[in-house]
């Protein structure tokens, strides 16, 4: 394995630290993928939009360097350097770069975004000139990396609804680039590696982890992790290695051992709990803390002090003295998630296991963490399961044995989607936090009914309550026709049956 990352650390520590250090980053460099890395290929053509004279004076000076094509404006853009695709009167314009001479209305959240690679606005470069040498630089082979691992069966946002409203795609709000973006008309997320900055922040905020790192999913940290069993982990992210050196903290022979990640950013409170029950200690966390990791950590540590009155999370700057730290036992909890496992469904069974039958009051929600107990009229619930049919984290399930909703509340990321699709509009989302009970991590029943049975053939097809509803709708519609007020009452294959015996 190439330490070359590391070594800089290794003066810092002793040789069981050093050991321990490898040990964590091997597991994380042997899950590197074949297709963890693509190719580019980026040629000389752009696409110039406007036609005034700075336009014309600067395709006069770089004509020979580039092949050039000018429209007076575009209607819409897309695609990642190399390969964008521009739209204007229908026509499709495939060049490597585009570069804009006139001013383009951006949505307010762009303006907050770093400028795409391969996209160039005039007046953000001092003169015509620099651009050209910028436009130049980026013509060539590059080799990238494929930061980003998605599962689109746990996306909160991909194909869950047509309509006007977009569940979650926080991923995208967060992204400081354009290497996420959503197509709201398809609900697909698009993604462009190549202007990933990996700042992490994306994969923390996922409430499903349908986002991961390519080279530290969950699975893996959580399997690193076991090397720090008795060890402080002192969690820095690759890039704040020289700045960590730079400090000066002495420890040497102490607790603590760095537990070096791509970005601290990506943490979230799945990723925390898993690193504490694996190594039953507490932890340290070094470098810039933005604030949904912020809320992260405050959601664990109150989770711990109410638990184990116990702070399980330490910024590095609250630490005195490494030399005399002590470790703070911490409940251990061997758990290796499954890939396919929601965040959710891994935070619930180590909470549980934490809780056990106890009751620790109510954990309230943070900005970026959000979890609700949804409220369901019974009485006026159908049991059509639409809510069900639209919930993909099992959040929502019907039994199977008889016409029942259940709901475990640990398990809902509080998308609303369920409450918007409710045909009866009976569910209400109150957000008021975890409470840390068994309550809140089983399903409970939210709604029931009396199974219905066909009038002809006796086998049980639908609730109660649908098909009364359905009744109470149709009947008067078909009250000259007993046959169809019948046919209300069968089951699919009797429907047919009456209705080609009265024919």
């Amino acid at each position: 394995m190439n330490y070359d990352d590391l070594s800089p650390l290794f003066t810092m520590l002793n040789e069981t630290q050093i050991e321990v250090l490898k040990n964590g980053y091997d597991i994380l460099l042997s899950n590197i993928k074949l297709d963890y890395q693509s190719d580019i290929s980026v040629d000389n053509t752009i696409l110039v939009v406007g036609e005034n004279e700075l336009a014309n004076d600067f395709i006069n000076k770089t004509k020979d360097k580039f092949n050039i094509t000018q429209k007076p404006y575009i209607e819409q853009y897309g695609g990642i350097i190399g390969d964008f695709i521009s739209i204007v009167e229908d026509e499709e314009i495939h060049t490597a770069q585009i570069v804009f001479f006139i001013k383009i209305e951006l949505d307010s959240r762009i303006l907050d975004k770093t400028t795409q690679l391969g996209i160039h606005f005039v007046n953000s470069y001092e003169n015509i000139d620099s651009m050209a040498k910028e436009i130049e630089n980026l013509i060539g082979d590059f080799t990238y990396e494929n930061t980003i691992l998605f599962d689109e069966n746990k996306c909160q946002y991909h194909h869950r609804d047509k309509t006007a409203n977009s569940y979650c795609s926080e991923c995208e709000s967060v992204c400081p680039t354009f290497a996420i973006t959503k197509d709201d008309k398809a609900k697909e997320l698009r993604f462009s590696n190549i202007d990933c900055i990996f700042c992490g922040k994306c994969v923390g905020i996922c409430p499903s982890g349908a986002m991961q790192k390519a080279n530290a999913p969950l699975i893996e940290i959580t399997k690193a992790a076991q090397n720090y069993q008795d060890k402080i982990p002192l969690i820095l992210s690759k890039q704040d290695i020289e700045s960590f050196i730079d400090s000066n903290i002495d420890i040497k022979d102490s607790s603590v051992t760095p537990f070096v990640l791509p970005n601290i950013n990506m943490l979230n409170e799945v990723y925390f709990i898993s690193i504490l029950q694996t190594t039953s200690t507490q932890c340290i966390l070094y470098g810039n803390i933005e604030s949904n990791l912020k809320d992260s950590i405050d959601f664990i540590n109150d989770l711990y002090e109410r638990i184990c009155n116990k702070k399980a999370i330490y910024l590095h700057n609250e630490i005195k003295s490494y030399k005399n730290l002590e470790i703070e036992n911490l409940p251990k909890y061997h758990y290796i998630a499954e890939s396919n496992e929601f965040n959710r469904e891994i935070f619930k069974e180590r909470v549980k296991f934490l809780i056990k039958d106890n009751d620790y009051g109510n954990l309230a929600n943070r900005a970026s963490i959000k979890y609700t107990d949804l409220k369901i009229d019974s009485d006026n619930c159908t049991l059509c399961m639409s809510c069900v049919e639209s919930c993909n984290t099992k959040a929502l399930i019907n039994s199977k044995d008889n016409f029942e909703l259940l709901l475990n509340p640990s398990l809902c990321t509080a998308c609303r989607l369920c409450v918007d699709i409710c045909p009866e509009s009976i569910i209400k989302m109150p957000l008021d936090g975890i409470r840390l009970n068994n309550t809140f991590f089983t399903y409970n029943t939210k709604a029931k009914d009396e199974p219905f049975k066909c009038v002809e053939c006796g086998k049980i097809f639908a609730s109660t309550k649908s098909i009364k509803k359905v009744q109470n709708l149709m009947f008067p519609v078909f009250k000259n026709d007993e046959i169809k007020q019948k046919s209300i009452l069968c089951c699919g294959d009797c429907k047919v049956k009456i209705m080609f015996r009265t024919n």
